[in-house]
């Protein structure tokens, strides 16, 4: 048993799909600031300022150091699941990338009004907004907007003096690099969204797998349960009366022949609720009367099926799901619902096939269904699932008392334009239905 269980723990594992995002912007950020760098570091190189050339030296090594810490504290393993949330380092590390630039960039204006390197390093600013779009948070890329902006004004009217910008430039400068702030704050936000719709599929996934678990263990607990307090008990009864048998009794073999018959009457609903071959041989129609008869053969249910509207050979996509569903609701009307009597409809409207279970029991209404999904029934809620999944409508309405269920399902289209159902010719074969064309939608 360690087998089947380890491997459904991997399964219940929940993908880390959100971290990888976040860890993956952390190593664009990285990248984009080791670009900064060099970006500065060859612009110095070609064009030295002039004077005290130690105090850029000194610049460029804090930020370096600066970096390549805030890179080995980011990276590291125990911080990828919450480094989104250090807002205050980021925006510290945020604050260094846009002062390194501006500082240096002033620096080399006024020191070097002839030289061009003032107005090639304010260029490096336009980086800012790829860095914080990086970080997949629309409030940190919204916060550093307006501060980069700032800055690229503020360098731009330092330096103005030195190099004759006009002011038309430097408008447009900003407006260039505002537009790129704008144009990151939008890819955060739709990163952002990503990254939390990966996360919430990872538990519905992770919460699905688990109740599927669940209810795979109360089916075989319920199915061993029906087995032991039904069919076994008929076997053992005859095993008891074989002793009398051999004794030469008529009446212990007339009990031990009885045993046996209700035995494989047993044992044949049972494999008929397991793999319900009259579905696939007879159809739907068939399988639901079948159903019925089996729920008033084992219990007191009362079990009335109207299928006039359903020709008895007819074939569809949706059989499956329907008789699923039908004998789900049946069982829950026996073992939630206490019902007496139960009203089954299975029908056929233009571009639709359809199941209505009504029942005179407790009632349950949508929101119990809910309740009883987060307390892991979800008999009803996966039936739901494949309904809604199929492009089918799943209503459930209280009637006072009892409650009735319609499940719809459209026909799927071919080509053509008409239904996909199927008939079956007397030799077994199926044939294509197309009825009357006038029912495709």
């Amino acid at each position: 048993m360690s087998g089947p269980r380890q491997r459904a723990s991997d399964y219940l594992a929940p993908p880390q799909d959100s971290e990888r995002y976040l860890f993956f912007g952390t190593l664009v950020q990285c990248a984009i600031r080791t670009v900064l760098i060099v970006f500065v570091t060859i612009t110095l190189l070609l064009e030295p300022p002039n004077g005290d050339r130690w105090i850029y030296v000194f610049i460029v090594t804090a930020y370096v150091v600066i970096v390549g810490c805030w890179s080995i504290w980011a990276l590291r393993p125990a911080a990828r699941a919450v480094i989104h949330t250090k807002k205050l380092a980021i925006f510290l590390v945020l604050s260094a990338d846009v002062a390194v630039v501006s500082i240096i960039s002033v620096l080399t204006g006024i020191t070097s009004p002839e030289s061009w390197t003032s107005n090639v390093l304010r260029n490096g600013l336009f980086l800012i907004p790829l860095i914080a779009a990086a970080e997949l948070n629309p409030e940190i890329s919204g916060a550093m907007a307006i501060p980069t902006v700032l800055a690229l004004v503020a360098v731009s009217w330092i330096t103005k003096s030195a190099n004759q910008e006009p002011w038309t430039s430097i408008l447009l400068s900003a407006t260039v690099l505002a537009t790129l702030a704008a144009g990151s704050i939008a890819l955060s936000r739709i990163q952002r969204y990503r990254v939390n719709m990966i996360g919430d599929l990872a538990r519905q996934r992770t919460q699905l797998l688990e109740e599927l678990l669940g209810l795979e263990k109360r089916e075989r607990q319920a199915l061993s349960e029906r087995l032991h307090d039904g069919a076994l008990q008929y076997v053992l009864a005859a095993r008891q009366d074989l002793e009398e048998v051999r004794s030469g009794s008529i009446v212990a073999v007339g009990r031990v022949e009885s045993s046996l018959a209700e035995t494989s009457h047993l044992l044949r609903d049972v494999v008929r609720e397991l793999h319900p071959e009259v579905l696939a041989r007879a159809g739907l129609k068939s399988a639901i009367t079948h159903l019925a008869n089996s729920m008033i053969t084992r219990t007191e249910l009362a079990v009335d099926v109207d299928s006039r509207t359903w020709p008895d050979s007819l074939r569809t996509s949706a059989d499956h799901i329907l008789y699923s569903a039908a004998r789900e609701i049946l069982t829950n009307a026996i073992k939630h619902a206490h019902a007496h009597n139960v009203y089954i409809e299975l029908g056929r409207k233009p571009g639709l096939v359809f199941v209505r279970v009504a029942d005179d029991g407790v009632g349950i209404s949508p929101a119990s269904l809910s309740r009883s999904v987060e307390s892991g029934h979800i008999g009803l809620a996966s039936i739901r699932a494949k309904v809604l999944a199929s492009g089918g409508h799943f209503d459930v309405r209280a009637n006072f008392p009892g409650t009735e269920v319609t499940i719809s399902i459209p026909l799927r289209q071919p080509a053509g334009g008409a239904e996909l159902g199927q008939r079956c010719d007397p030799g077994g074969r199926i044939a294509a239905d197309s009825m009357n064309p006038r029912l495709a939608t």
